[in-house]
């Protein structure tokens, strides 16, 4: 059962969201408790799944913000969410990096519960003992890059524009060169080609460009780590890409495809941590895979007790990337466990990534063998989805041929 407390200022506002809630969710335990003094003290005694926050007022005396920054530092796999009203950008900025989630009220019921669920699955993936197990393993795992630390903190300052985020991307070469190649190719239609970050930026939003500065610091980082015999760094790169790139490709909404492209580039970048930080158990969990022909995440949680998905997802939780990237990263082996009826961006890198692999082994409209072999046919065929893997593999060569 999951286990969630309601936080607020005063207990008048509580008494209304419980009489709201209690008669829908029979399958949570809910505790509404006025002030932070008070959750904090229950926090101590008590495990709860997930906090929900009112952000509160100078007036009322209660800071929710504060509460969630507590609350990251002493519980860092409870899910914290807040649930508020506020509109002031400034006092919503502080909150920001401290929440999962903001929801604004009014709200939906069905859409907390989604919403609780969702984050309960992700930091159930997150914080279990095979990935904490492997994370106290690892020798280091990149720091967050200045280019990034830059950008991140502009964009958190709620001052940003496109100039001055143009600005932080110019002063690198490499970025500069990705940023104009991710808005010029094809799966964005644009007549022209745009040439300056400045329009680009403007074009693409700011959330889309820190993700994608975020992709490409992150390989740039690891690229300085020695890593076994017989891994590439450039394959794994190279193969992100096509993933993100058909990814993009298969979601109609113009956000979650920018969102998929992103998240396409670093679904893999949990095997880079794992193959440069252990290398003798990387390379047993490779040939694993090989010698009873399993996918590799299988050797790794065979080896590891995890898999990459779930290393690179926390690596991105630390870095502070998006929790809709996080998730996709966690669960592109696993989409059914997101609880979607639709594809869904970690279900297009699911489908994108079985698209790669199953390539080489005579993937085509007509002989989809390799890639049912490679997908969870009976969630895709719950979305939907599945009657339209063959239009979507007919149009893989037009695809790659107009992203290159």
């Amino acid at each position: 059962m999951i286990r969630v407390l309601f936080v607020d200022a005063s207990a008048a506002p509580l008494a209304t969201l419980e009489a709201r809630l209690k008669p829908l969710f029979d399958d949570w335990q809910m505790v509404f408790v006025a002030g932070s003094d008070a959750a904090l003290k229950l926090l101590d005694s008590e495990r709860f799944d997930v906090v929900v926050s009112e952000l509160g007022s100078a007036a009322s005396g209660f800071d929710g913000s504060g509460l969630l920054h507590k609350c990251r530092d002493r519980w860092p796999a409870m899910v914290r969410l807040i649930l508020s009203a506020e509109t002031r950008q400034d006092v919503v900025m502080k909150a920001l990096p401290v929440a999962h989630q903001f929801l604004a009220k009014p709200f939906d019921p069905l859409h907390l519960r989604q919403v609780v669920t969702r984050a309960c699955a992700l930091q159930a993936k997150l914080y279990s003992n095979g990935v904490m197990a492997s994370l106290g393993s690892l020798k280091s795992l990149p720091a967050v890059p200045r280019l990034y630390q830059l950008l991140s903190q502009e964009l958190d300052s709620g001052r940003a524009t496109p100039k001055s985020v143009a600005t932080i991307i110019e002063q690198d070469m490499s970025m500069t060169a990705r940023l104009l190649q991710l808005v010029n190719s094809a799966y964005f239609g644009l007549s022209r080609r745009i040439t300056n970050i400045r329009e680009a930026v403007t074009y693409l939003g700011f959330e889309p460009i820190r993700n994608l500065v975020a992709c490409t610091e992150m390989f740039r980082a690891m690229s300085k780590l020695c890593s076994p015999v017989g891994f590439s760094l450039d394959a794994v790169q190279q193969h992100s890409q096509r993933v993100g790139t058909i990814a993009a490709s298969l979601l109609t909404d113009r956000e979650s495809s920018r969102t998929a492209y992103c998240a396409g580039m670093l679904h893999d970048i949990g095997r880079v941590v794992l193959a440069v930080s252990m290398p003798e158990a990387f390379s047993r969990a490779s040939g694993l895979s090989r010698r009873l022909a399993i996918p590799l995440h299988e050797a790794e949680q065979q080896v590891f007790a995890c898999t990459h998905a779930e290393i690179g997802a926390h690596l991105l939780v630390l870095w502070g990337l998006p929790p809709a990237l996080v998730e996709a990263v966690a669960f592109h082996h696993s989409p059914a466990l997101l609880g979607d009826t639709q594809l869904g961006i970690a279900g297009a890198i699911h489908v994108a990534d079985g698209i790669e692999h199953a390539r080489s082994e005579g993937l085509s409209a007509v002989n989809l063998d390799p890639l049912l072999a490679r997908v969870d046919s009976d969630w895709l065929s719950r979305t939907g989805a599945i009657d339209t893997l063959p239009q979507w593999v007919a149009a893989l060569d037009s695809v790659e041929s107009a992203a290159a």
